[in-house]
């Protein structure tokens, strides 16, 4: 589903099975974020078709945390030429977190090797430029990419529409949370992406929903 000029939406709308969404930046350099679980990428696979994609077509694969509903399709994507990236704290994570991924996915941790690790800074995708935002509190290693130029927030799962991510995870800390959701408050942003639920598009809208958030969930006022 095409949100606006090189950005392209796929959204996770099943109530029965846990997936998230996954946005494709079609730049100079094509990028996948968050390509959600291995044995769901059929589902992802066929959505990206409707646009005239294909996994071929991607250049390079994000996962913005260690979850496996985020990250674990990454390994799929590799075995098709795909660069593939994520923090190196949620690569590490990732390492020591056999015991709950196998609780999680029902298998045993498959083994992750990055072509690279994303740090605080700026990932250059040729022409188009990510800021890399890291925010951690949901989970050790969380990333927020902001395209720069654009004012499009891909969070993850650190906030969404009247909400956030979870904290009672393995490595999740409700006061990191909060401090990165404070940076993201002082960002200009006109599009949300998160990795669940549906976007938000609008400054005014985004804005309003960090200090709904803030006030709700935190008790924080404005």
């Amino acid at each position: 589903m095409k949100l606006r000029e090189g950005l392209y939406a796929y959204p996770w709308e099943s109530m029965t099975e846990n997936n998230c969404n996954a946005y494709l930046i079609d730049g100079p350099v094509r990028t996948l974020i968050d390509p959600g679980h291995a044995h769901l990428l059929h589902h992802l696979e066929a959505k990206m078709a409707q646009d005239g994609f294909t996994f071929e077509d991607v250049q390079l694969a994000v996962a913005t945390h260690p979850h496996p509903d985020h990250c674990e399709g990454l390994l799929a994507l590799q075995k098709l030429g795909v660069k593939t990236t994520m923090h190196v704290d949620a690569d590490a994570f990732i390492r020591s977190f056999s015991d709950q991924w196998r609780q999680m996915t029902g298998q045993e941790m498959p083994a992750f090797h990055m072509d690279f690790h994303l740090k605080e800074g700026t990932l250059e995708l040729g022409t188009e430029k990510l800021k890399v935002l890291e925010t951690p509190g949901h989970a050790p290693g969380s990333v927020c990419l902001l395209w720069e130029g654009q004012g499009v927030l891909f969070p993850g799962d650190v906030v969404f529409a009247q909400s956030i991510g979870r904290v009672d995870l393995p490595g999740g800390d409700a006061a990191q949370l909060m401090e990165s959701l404070e940076r993201l408050m002082g960002l200009d942003v006109d599009l949300l992406c998160p990795g669940h639920g549906p976007w938000i598009e609008g400054r005014g809208a985004v804005k309003e929903n960090f200090y709904f958030i803030r006030q709700a969930i935190f008790g924080m006022g404005r």
